[in-house]
Formats: structure tokens, sequence, C-alpha cells
């Protein structure tokens, strides 16, 4: 028997956020598909509560559902449930790939219980064996990022629309441009190297950010990674 490993990941999840939602008002929503069958498996939990979404995508896709994303007040904490693009059992991941990566590092990086959720063939043993980095730029700076890059001898691409001529424009008002570093032996240095470029915003290298990670499985069922988060220097 098959399933669909992605929404195995979402009912996992759910069960796991089911063990936590009692102490939270308010639950923060990634971006992507994986977000997507997450929330549609969970609409009469998330009916119940405050949601904050991390991209006009998510509160459109919302919104289908008649549930509604609020601004947060940044008086409560909350439950982040969110995918990943490629992930190593060690809690490392690339995100980015809906050109979401700032909102989603946002609500990462302060949810206080932080549920990732990845259908099996996300799981790499090295982040950058599948995708490349996408990092968030200022418009304006395009050109000098570029030269940098070239002088580092990095391949890297300017995202582009599909349904529209030119670049993909973020949330933000940033570019996105997917950088190409192969598999990585230390994606902190590539996060740190990366966001020491003038004018780029933020990188989809998260690290130390996740406290669960659920991995949905095409034979069906699903296993969860438990990992313990360094503490934060606020």
């Amino acid at each position: 028997m098959q399933c669909d490993a992605k929404r195995e990941a979402a009912k996992g999840a759910l069960e796991l956020v089911k063990k936590f939602i009692s102490n939270y008002k308010i639950v923060g929503l990634g971006t992507g598909s994986t977000t997507q069958a997450f929330i549609k498996e969970s609409v009469d939990l998330l009916m119940n509560k405050k949601l904050i979404s991390s991209s006009s995508s998510t509160s459109l896709f919302l919104s289908s559902l008649g549930l509604e994303a609020i601004e947060y007040n940044q008086k409560d904490s909350y439950i982040y449930i969110d995918g990943a693009d490629e992930v190593t059992r060690q809690g490392e991941m690339i995100k980015g790939r809906g050109a979401a990566l700032l909102g989603e590092k946002i609500l990462a990086y302060s949810g206080s219980i932080n549920i990732f959720v990845v259908s099996e063939e996300k799981l790499v043993n090295k982040l950058g064996e599948k995708r490349p980095v996408p990092i968030e730029v200022v418009p304006k700076a395009y050109p000098y990022i570029s030269n940098i890059l070239k002088k580092k001898n990095i391949k890297y691409e300017i995202r582009q629309c599909q349904a529209k001529d030119g670049p993909i424009i973020s949330d933000w008002g940033g570019f996105i441009i997917d950088v190409y570093t192969g598999p990585m032996d230390e994606p902190k240095y590539y996060d740190d190297m990366l966001r020491s470029i003038p004018g780029v915003v933020e990188t989809g290298i998260f690290l130390n950010l996740a406290d669960y990670i659920v991995i949905g499985r095409e034979s069906c069922g699903y296993d969860v990674i438990e990992l313990k988060r360094k503490s934060k220097d606020i």
C-alpha cells in the first residue's frame, strides 16, 4: 500500500500538536504544500485558535477554508508549524522555495514550540544535496550582491516569476536569489557568509529552530525526531 507522504506527515503533526495545543491561544503557520496539508487536516482544531501567518499565500489559503490570520500582538507565546525543502536528522533545514523565508524565520525564531513537517524525500544527509539556498535581498543591492557572488565563484540565479515577466518579489519587497552551494559540511559557515554581504536580508538556512520534525512515509505512517534547541540569547 502506498500513501501520500505529505498527508501522513500532516496527520502526524496534528497528533503532536494536540499534545501541546491546550497551552497556547495562538498557532503560527508557515508556507507551502505540506503546511497546507497540515491546515486541511487541522481545520476543526484551528477554528478555535488565533492564527498568525508567515505569508500572504498562507493567509489566502486560510481564508479559502473560512479561517483568518491576525496580526501578532507580541504578548502571547505560540506554537509554530511549517514545512521544509530539505532537512537533516540534526534539524538543519533549507527553506524558502515559496519565497516566504523571511516571514518563516521571523515566526520560527520566536516560536515556543516549532514543529516542521516533511515528506520523506526531503530528508538528506547534508543540506544542499538537492536544493539551492534561497536568500532574500534588497532589490537595489542586487547588482552588488551579484558581483560579490561572482567573485566568490558561487553559482546563483535570481528567481523569476512564471505568471509574469521579471523576478519574484517577496511579501517584504525583496528579490529571491537561489544560491547553489552543493552539499554543505558546515551550513553555519554559508549562513554567516551570505548574511555578511550588505544587502542580503536573510537566508533560507534554518539552524537551531526545530523542536520536532515529523517525517511522513510513502509506506504509510510517520516518524518523529525530537530535538533540543539551544537557548537563544535575546
